[in-house]
Protein backbone atom coordinates (compact mmCIF):
# COMPACT_ATOMS: atom_id res chain seq x y z
CA UNK A 1 0.00 0.00 0.00
CA UNK A 2 1.39 3.32 -1.03
CA UNK A 3 1.67 6.26 1.37
CA UNK A 4 -0.90 8.24 -0.61
CA UNK A 5 -3.44 5.40 -0.29
CA UNK A 6 -2.87 5.19 3.48
CA UNK A 7 -3.32 8.95 3.86
CA UNK A 8 -6.60 8.80 1.94
CA UNK A 9 -7.93 5.97 4.16
CA UNK A 10 -7.02 7.84 7.37
CA UNK A 11 -8.66 10.97 6.02
CA UNK A 12 -11.80 9.08 5.01
CA UNK A 13 -11.93 7.30 8.41
CA UNK A 14 -11.76 10.63 10.38
CA UNK A 15 -15.27 11.69 11.45
CA UNK A 16 -16.63 14.87 9.94
CA UNK A 17 -17.35 17.92 12.19
CA UNK A 18 -20.99 18.77 12.75
CA UNK A 19 -20.31 22.12 11.06
CA UNK A 20 -17.30 22.38 8.73
CA UNK A 21 -14.80 25.18 9.13
CA UNK A 22 -16.20 27.50 6.45
CA UNK A 23 -19.62 27.18 8.03
CA UNK A 24 -18.25 28.05 11.45
CA UNK A 25 -16.55 31.13 9.98
CA UNK A 26 -19.78 32.22 8.35
CA UNK A 27 -21.73 31.69 11.57
CA UNK A 28 -19.16 33.70 13.55
CA UNK A 29 -19.35 36.61 11.12
CA UNK A 30 -23.13 36.48 11.22
CA UNK A 31 -23.13 36.61 15.03
CA UNK A 32 -20.73 39.57 15.03
CA UNK A 33 -22.88 41.40 12.51
CA UNK A 34 -25.97 40.71 14.61
CA UNK A 35 -24.32 42.27 17.65
CA UNK A 36 -22.98 45.35 15.89
CA UNK A 37 -25.71 45.95 13.33
CA UNK A 38 -28.87 44.06 14.25
CA UNK A 39 -31.07 45.95 11.79
CA UNK A 40 -28.90 45.10 8.83
CA UNK A 41 -28.72 41.44 9.75
CA UNK A 42 -32.48 41.30 10.32
CA UNK A 43 -33.02 42.76 6.87
CA UNK A 44 -31.08 39.94 5.22
CA UNK A 45 -31.68 36.75 7.22
CA UNK A 46 -31.93 34.56 4.16
CA UNK A 47 -28.54 35.68 2.91
CA UNK A 48 -26.87 34.66 6.15
CA UNK A 49 -28.61 31.28 6.13
CA UNK A 50 -27.67 30.72 2.48
CA UNK A 51 -24.06 31.57 3.24
CA UNK A 52 -23.92 29.07 6.07
CA UNK A 53 -25.65 26.37 3.98
CA UNK A 54 -23.37 26.89 1.03
CA UNK A 55 -20.35 26.72 3.31
CA UNK A 56 -21.58 23.46 4.79
CA UNK A 57 -22.28 21.90 1.37
CA UNK A 58 -19.02 23.01 -0.17
CA UNK A 59 -16.91 21.90 2.76
CA UNK A 60 -15.68 18.56 1.27
CA UNK A 61 -14.50 20.28 -1.93
CA UNK A 62 -12.86 23.41 -0.41
CA UNK A 63 -9.49 23.32 1.23
CA UNK A 64 -9.80 24.18 4.99
CA UNK A 65 -8.55 27.63 6.08
CA UNK A 66 -7.74 29.02 9.51
CA UNK A 67 -10.41 31.05 11.34
CA UNK A 68 -8.03 33.96 11.68
CA UNK A 69 -7.71 34.16 7.92
CA UNK A 70 -11.52 34.41 7.65
CA UNK A 71 -11.85 37.18 10.24
CA UNK A 72 -9.04 39.15 8.66
CA UNK A 73 -10.60 39.20 5.24
CA UNK A 74 -11.11 42.82 4.08
CA UNK A 75 -14.63 42.11 2.91
CA UNK A 76 -15.79 41.30 6.47
CA UNK A 77 -14.56 44.56 7.98
CA UNK A 78 -15.78 46.61 5.04
CA UNK A 79 -19.26 45.19 5.58
CA UNK A 80 -19.13 45.94 9.30
CA UNK A 81 -17.94 49.48 8.66
CA UNK A 82 -20.71 50.08 6.12
CA UNK A 83 -23.38 48.94 8.56
CA UNK A 84 -21.97 51.03 11.41
CA UNK A 85 -21.83 54.03 9.12
CA UNK A 86 -25.45 53.46 8.16
CA UNK A 87 -26.40 53.32 11.84
CA UNK A 88 -24.55 56.55 12.52
CA UNK A 89 -26.26 58.26 9.61
CA UNK A 90 -29.65 57.11 10.89
CA UNK A 91 -29.02 58.41 14.44
CA UNK A 92 -27.16 61.58 13.45
CA UNK A 93 -30.28 63.80 13.16
CA UNK A 94 -31.56 62.69 16.58
CA UNK A 95 -28.19 63.22 18.24
CA UNK A 96 -27.83 66.62 16.62
CA UNK A 97 -31.32 67.64 17.78
CA UNK A 98 -30.56 66.45 21.32
CA UNK A 99 -27.35 68.47 21.34
CA UNK A 100 -29.20 71.58 20.17
CA UNK A 101 -31.85 71.14 22.90
CA UNK A 102 -29.25 70.80 25.65
CA UNK A 103 -27.31 73.79 24.30
CA UNK A 104 -30.46 75.94 24.43
CA UNK A 105 -31.12 74.94 28.04
CA UNK A 106 -27.47 75.62 28.90
CA UNK A 107 -27.85 79.18 27.63
CA UNK A 108 -31.15 79.58 29.49
CA UNK A 109 -29.52 78.43 32.74
CA UNK A 110 -26.87 81.14 32.45
CA UNK A 111 -29.50 83.79 31.72
CA UNK A 112 -31.62 82.65 34.68
CA UNK A 113 -28.60 82.74 36.99
CA UNK A 114 -27.74 86.32 36.05
CA UNK A 115 -31.40 87.37 36.27
CA UNK A 116 -31.81 85.96 39.78
CA UNK A 117 -28.59 87.64 40.91
CA UNK A 118 -29.90 90.97 39.64
CA UNK A 119 -33.47 90.73 40.93
CA UNK A 120 -32.78 89.14 44.32
CA UNK A 121 -29.76 91.37 44.82
CA UNK A 122 -32.04 94.43 44.72
CA UNK A 123 -33.97 93.12 47.74
CA UNK A 124 -30.86 93.46 49.94
CA UNK A 125 -30.78 89.72 50.48
CA UNK A 126 -27.62 88.16 51.82
CA UNK A 127 -24.96 87.21 49.24
CA UNK A 128 -25.14 83.60 50.42
CA UNK A 129 -28.86 83.43 49.63
CA UNK A 130 -28.35 85.02 46.20
CA UNK A 131 -25.66 82.47 45.39
CA UNK A 132 -27.78 79.52 46.55
CA UNK A 133 -30.88 80.60 44.61
CA UNK A 134 -28.92 81.29 41.42
CA UNK A 135 -27.21 77.89 41.55
CA UNK A 136 -30.47 76.12 42.32
CA UNK A 137 -32.16 77.72 39.31
CA UNK A 138 -29.26 76.88 37.02
CA UNK A 139 -29.04 73.22 38.03
CA UNK A 140 -32.81 72.80 37.78
CA UNK A 141 -32.83 74.12 34.21
CA UNK A 142 -29.85 71.95 33.26
CA UNK A 143 -31.55 68.83 34.62
CA UNK A 144 -34.70 69.60 32.63
CA UNK A 145 -32.58 70.19 29.54
CA UNK A 146 -30.80 66.87 30.00
CA UNK A 147 -34.09 65.00 30.31
CA UNK A 148 -35.48 66.62 27.16
CA UNK A 149 -32.24 65.94 25.28
CA UNK A 150 -32.36 62.25 26.23
CA UNK A 151 -35.96 62.07 25.08
CA UNK A 152 -35.09 63.81 21.81
CA UNK A 153 -32.33 61.26 21.19
CA UNK A 154 -34.93 58.48 21.20
CA UNK A 155 -34.35 56.98 24.63
CA UNK A 156 -37.15 56.16 27.07
CA UNK A 157 -37.32 58.81 29.80
CA UNK A 158 -40.16 57.29 31.83
CA UNK A 159 -38.13 54.57 33.59
CA UNK A 160 -35.37 57.08 34.33
CA UNK A 161 -37.80 59.53 35.93
CA UNK A 162 -39.41 56.76 37.95
CA UNK A 163 -36.03 55.63 39.28
CA UNK A 164 -35.04 59.19 40.16
CA UNK A 165 -38.36 59.74 41.95
CA UNK A 166 -37.98 56.61 44.05
CA UNK A 167 -34.39 57.53 44.88
CA UNK A 168 -35.40 61.07 45.83
CA UNK A 169 -38.18 59.78 48.09
CA UNK A 170 -35.79 57.42 49.87
CA UNK A 171 -33.20 60.15 50.36
CA UNK A 172 -35.86 62.56 51.61
CA UNK A 173 -37.13 60.14 54.23
CA UNK A 174 -33.61 59.28 55.38
CA UNK A 175 -32.47 62.91 55.61
CA UNK A 176 -35.64 64.52 56.94
CA UNK A 177 -33.86 66.45 59.71
CA UNK A 178 -31.16 67.67 57.36
CA UNK A 179 -33.74 68.87 54.85
CA UNK A 180 -35.63 70.74 57.57
CA UNK A 181 -32.39 72.47 58.55
CA UNK A 182 -31.79 73.36 54.90
CA UNK A 183 -35.23 74.94 54.59
CA UNK A 184 -34.69 76.77 57.88
CA UNK A 185 -31.34 78.03 56.60
CA UNK A 186 -32.98 79.42 53.47
CA UNK A 187 -35.59 81.10 55.69
CA UNK A 188 -32.89 82.73 57.82
CA UNK A 189 -30.98 83.91 54.76
CA UNK A 190 -34.19 85.35 53.28
CA UNK A 191 -35.68 86.98 56.40
CA UNK A 192 -32.29 88.03 57.80
CA UNK A 193 -33.24 88.28 61.50
CA UNK A 194 -29.54 88.74 62.18
CA UNK A 195 -26.29 89.17 60.30
CA UNK A 196 -22.67 88.29 60.86
CA UNK A 197 -21.31 90.19 63.85
CA UNK A 198 -24.70 90.81 65.48
CA UNK A 199 -25.10 90.19 69.20
CA UNK A 200 -28.13 87.98 69.71
CA UNK A 201 -29.89 85.91 72.33
CA UNK A 202 -31.07 82.57 70.95
CA UNK A 203 -33.09 80.62 73.49
CA UNK A 204 -31.16 81.94 76.53
CA UNK A 205 -27.86 81.78 74.62
CA UNK A 206 -26.15 85.16 74.31
CA UNK A 207 -23.28 85.77 71.94
CA UNK A 208 -22.01 87.11 68.64
CA UNK A 209 -23.01 85.52 65.33
CA UNK A 210 -19.82 84.36 63.62
CA UNK A 211 -21.16 82.15 60.83
CA UNK A 212 -24.45 81.50 59.01
CA UNK A 213 -24.50 78.41 56.81
CA UNK A 214 -27.28 76.59 55.03
CA UNK A 215 -27.60 74.08 57.90
CA UNK A 216 -26.29 75.71 61.09
CA UNK A 217 -25.66 79.03 62.81
CA UNK A 218 -22.54 79.59 64.92
CA UNK A 219 -22.62 81.88 67.96
CA UNK A 220 -19.57 82.84 70.04
CA UNK A 221 -20.39 83.43 73.71
CA UNK A 222 -18.60 86.04 75.89
CA UNK A 223 -16.46 83.18 77.22
CA UNK A 224 -15.34 82.49 73.59
CA UNK A 225 -17.21 79.22 73.24
CA UNK A 226 -18.38 78.38 69.74
CA UNK A 227 -21.97 77.13 69.80
CA UNK A 228 -23.15 75.49 66.56
CA UNK A 229 -26.95 75.59 66.56
CA UNK A 230 -29.11 73.80 63.92
CA UNK A 231 -31.13 76.29 61.91
CA UNK A 232 -34.35 74.44 62.70
CA UNK A 233 -33.88 75.27 66.39
CA UNK A 234 -32.97 78.86 65.58
CA UNK A 235 -36.19 79.70 63.74
CA UNK A 236 -38.45 77.89 66.23
CA UNK A 237 -37.19 79.92 69.24
CA UNK A 238 -37.34 83.58 70.17
CA UNK A 239 -34.53 85.66 68.67
CA UNK A 240 -33.40 88.86 70.38
CA UNK A 241 -31.08 90.92 68.19
CA UNK A 242 -29.28 93.40 70.44
CA UNK A 243 -27.38 94.95 67.53
CA UNK A 244 -30.52 96.22 65.81
CA UNK A 245 -31.18 98.63 68.72
CA UNK A 246 -29.98 102.22 68.31
CA UNK A 247 -30.62 103.08 71.98
CA UNK A 248 -30.93 100.74 74.93
CA UNK A 249 -32.23 101.00 78.48
CA UNK A 250 -31.10 98.60 81.18
CA UNK A 251 -33.58 97.60 83.89
CA UNK A 252 -31.76 96.32 86.97
CA UNK A 253 -33.87 94.64 89.67
CA UNK A 254 -32.97 95.32 93.32
CA UNK A 255 -34.59 94.87 96.72
CA UNK A 256 -34.47 96.70 100.08
CA UNK A 257 -35.88 95.83 103.47
CA UNK A 258 -39.30 96.94 104.63
CA UNK A 259 -37.73 99.07 107.33
CA UNK A 260 -35.52 101.07 104.95
CA UNK A 261 -36.21 104.56 103.59
CA UNK A 262 -37.30 104.31 99.97
CA UNK A 263 -36.46 107.93 99.10
CA UNK A 264 -32.94 107.57 100.47
CA UNK A 265 -32.44 104.34 98.55
CA UNK A 266 -33.64 105.99 95.35
CA UNK A 267 -31.27 108.94 95.80
CA UNK A 268 -28.30 106.68 96.45
CA UNK A 269 -29.01 104.49 93.42
CA UNK A 270 -29.45 107.45 91.07
CA UNK A 271 -26.14 108.97 92.15
CA UNK A 272 -24.38 105.65 91.69
CA UNK A 273 -25.79 105.15 88.18
CA UNK A 274 -24.97 108.67 87.05
CA UNK A 275 -21.34 108.10 88.00
CA UNK A 276 -20.96 105.24 85.51
CA UNK A 277 -19.16 105.83 82.22
CA UNK A 278 -21.82 103.77 80.42
CA UNK A 279 -24.75 105.99 81.45
CA UNK A 280 -26.18 108.37 78.84
CA UNK A 281 -26.02 111.82 80.47
CA UNK A 282 -28.78 113.19 78.23
CA UNK A 283 -31.42 110.86 79.66
CA UNK A 284 -32.56 110.76 83.28
CA UNK A 285 -31.96 107.80 85.57
CA UNK A 286 -35.08 106.51 87.32
CA UNK A 287 -35.77 104.23 90.28
CA UNK A 288 -39.30 102.82 90.58
CA UNK A 289 -40.95 100.50 93.07
CA UNK A 290 -42.22 97.39 91.30
CA UNK A 291 -43.44 95.02 94.01
CA UNK A 292 -43.99 94.52 97.72
CA UNK A 293 -42.67 91.00 97.96
CA UNK A 294 -42.62 88.57 100.90
CA UNK A 295 -39.16 89.52 102.10
CA UNK A 296 -38.31 92.81 100.37
CA UNK A 297 -39.50 95.93 98.65
CA UNK A 298 -38.51 95.35 95.03
CA UNK A 299 -37.08 98.25 93.04
CA UNK A 300 -35.98 98.70 89.45
CA UNK A 301 -33.08 100.88 88.39
CA UNK A 302 -33.66 102.16 84.83
CA UNK A 303 -30.60 103.51 83.04
CA UNK A 304 -30.10 104.49 79.39
CA UNK A 305 -26.62 103.56 78.19
CA UNK A 306 -24.47 105.24 75.55
CA UNK A 307 -23.43 102.22 73.47
CA UNK A 308 -25.99 99.42 72.97
CA UNK A 309 -23.15 97.12 71.89
CA UNK A 310 -21.81 97.24 75.46
CA UNK A 311 -24.98 95.97 77.10
CA UNK A 312 -23.34 93.26 79.17
CA UNK A 313 -20.38 95.32 80.50
CA UNK A 314 -22.70 98.21 81.33
CA UNK A 315 -25.06 95.91 83.23
CA UNK A 316 -22.24 94.43 85.27
CA UNK A 317 -20.87 97.87 86.15
CA UNK A 318 -24.24 99.33 87.19
CA UNK A 319 -25.12 96.32 89.34
CA UNK A 320 -21.80 96.54 91.14
CA UNK A 321 -22.20 100.28 91.74
CA UNK A 322 -25.73 99.81 93.09
CA UNK A 323 -24.60 97.18 95.60
CA UNK A 324 -21.73 99.31 96.86
CA UNK A 325 -23.93 102.41 97.13
CA UNK A 326 -26.59 100.64 99.21
CA UNK A 327 -23.98 99.10 101.47
CA UNK A 328 -22.29 102.47 101.92
CA UNK A 329 -25.58 104.09 102.93
CA UNK A 330 -26.38 101.30 105.38
CA UNK A 331 -29.44 100.20 103.43
CA UNK A 332 -30.16 96.51 103.85
CA UNK A 333 -30.60 94.22 100.88
CA UNK A 334 -32.65 91.48 102.57
CA UNK A 335 -32.49 87.77 102.03
CA UNK A 336 -35.68 85.64 102.05
CA UNK A 337 -37.18 85.63 105.56
CA UNK A 338 -40.53 85.02 107.26
CA UNK A 339 -42.12 86.38 110.44
CA UNK A 340 -44.00 83.80 112.56
CA UNK A 341 -46.68 84.82 115.10
CA UNK A 342 -47.28 82.18 117.81
CA UNK A 343 -50.42 82.59 119.91
CA UNK A 344 -50.77 81.22 123.48
CA UNK A 345 -52.98 81.96 126.53
CA UNK A 346 -51.46 83.85 129.54
CA UNK A 347 -52.22 80.91 131.85
CA UNK A 348 -50.35 78.45 129.65
CA UNK A 349 -47.24 80.07 128.20
CA UNK A 350 -45.68 78.49 125.17
CA UNK A 351 -42.90 76.11 126.25
CA UNK A 352 -39.59 76.89 124.63
CA UNK A 353 -36.52 74.70 124.70
CA UNK A 354 -33.16 76.11 123.63
CA UNK A 355 -30.89 73.51 122.12
CA UNK A 356 -27.25 74.34 121.74
CA UNK A 357 -25.12 72.51 119.26
CA UNK A 358 -22.01 70.94 120.63
CA UNK A 359 -18.80 71.27 118.69
CA UNK A 360 -16.77 68.21 117.98
CA UNK A 361 -13.16 68.53 117.11
CA UNK A 362 -11.65 65.97 114.81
Amino acid sequence: MSPETAMRRRRSARPLDPLPLPGRVAATCGLLLALLAPDAVAAQPQAAETLAAEGAEAAPEVEPILPEEGLLRPETWVSLFDQLLAKTVDYAPRLFAALIVFLVFWILSGVARRLIRTVVGRTKASPALVNILSRLARYTILILGGIMAISQAGFAVGPLLASVSVLGLAVGLAAQDSLSNLVAGLTILWDRPFSLGDRVTLDDTYGEVTDISIRTTTVRTPSHRELIIPNQEVITNTIINHSRTTDLRLDIALGIGYGEDFDEARRVLIEAAEGSDHTDPERPVKVVMTELADSSVNLELRVWIKDPHKEKPAGFDLLERAKKALDGAGIEIPFPQRVLHLESSPAEPLPLHVVRAERFEA
